[in-house]
């Protein structure tokens, strides 16, 4: 997975959305990781509205699917992260 990432979405991205896509990467188990906006802004060395804008980045262009959008009574988010975009992969020969 890491490999078709840099090959494929890594010059697509910014450090900031770098970062959150690393942090999610690392926290990933059965395919979803679970984490808040905070633990990612924390462990990535950026603020909670980075996150926010990062998050929305990577969703946009396919590499993170919000699962479930966390809060103060639900627990933290869930994300699908994804090496590569639908359309980069269906593109591929």
């Amino acid at each position: 997975m890491l490999n078709a990432f840099v090959d494929f979405s890594l010059r697509e991205l910014t450090r900031p959305d770098l970062s959150v896509w690393m942090v999610l990467y690392r926290d990933t188990r059965n395919g979803v990781a679970k984490t808040g906006q905070t633990d990612i802004a924390k462990r990535a060395g950026i603020s909670e509205r980075t996150v926010r804008r990062s998050i929305k980045r990577l969703s946009d262009i396919g590499l993170l699917l919000v699962v479930h959008r966390g809060g103060i009574r639900s627990g933290p988010s869930s994300y699908r992260v994804f090496p590569m975009s639908q359309a980069r992969f269906e593109s591929l020969p």
